[in-house]
């Protein structure tokens, strides 16, 4: 109980800390970029943490599945993903998992017949052995689509002015990046928050 209650007031504080607590080396126990460069979200460290640390760290069992986006998404290609449907407050978790192409390959050569969502998405279920492989899997990025309510004041008051903001979605939602906190949001009136986490190096790759 007590750890799960800790978890909960970890994720709480994401969206209650000011600006001033967020910089780059800071020593905030939840939300922060350390002197490597590497961010610290809800316990877990981007580029150093496991799933099978993560799934420590958020006390929950992840659902991992290998999905192709289409060309023209943001996440086009390949990818490992680790999807937590709800940890201590009903917070949802994404995690992208640092697996080579060359590897995702080959587990999509082993996995389920393909389901393809409406969105164009693939998702397959890997096999049982390369499921169980994933565990030792590091973490690239972690996506957040909290329970509570985010808005634009909100990551300003947290995060500072964004770098950028621009529409997307034919302008139904707002995405907001920040550089130097790896951050990309998207916000909409009538959709759920979208907080992605990315070390800084790879997402400024990323947006060029």
């Amino acid at each position: 109980m007590w750890t799960l209650l800790a978890v909960a007031v970890v994720t709480a504080g994401l969206f209650f800390w000011t600006t001033s607590q967020h910089k780059q080396g800071g020593s905030v126990a939840d939300t922060y970029v350390d002197q490597a460069g590497q961010v610290h979200v809800l316990g877990v460290t981007l580029g150093s943490t496991t799933l099978r640390e993560a799934e420590r760290i958020l006390q929950s069992k992840a659902e991992v599945a290998l999905y192709i986006y289409p060309t023209g998404h943001s996440s086009a290609g390949l990818k490992m993903e680790a999807y937590f449907p709800s940890i201590a407050d009903h917070t949802r978790v994404i995690l992208l998992l640092d697996v080579p192409q060359s590897r995702l390959l080959d587990i999509e050569s082993r996995a389920s017949q393909p389901h393809q969502a409406q969105n164009g998405v693939v998702r397959m279920n890997p096999a049982v052995a390369d499921l169980m492989n994933m565990a030792g899997a590091v973490v690239a990025e972690l996506t957040l689509i909290p329970s509570l309510d985010v808005s634009a004041d909100n990551l300003k008051a947290r995060f500072g002015v964004p770098d950028s903001a621009r529409p997307v979605a034919d302008g139904t939602l707002v995405e907001y990046r920040y550089a130097t906190a790896g951050l990309r949001a998207i916000l909409g009136k009538d959709a759920l928050p979208m907080l992605h986490f990315a070390n800084p190096s790879a997402a400024k790759q990323a947006s060029e």
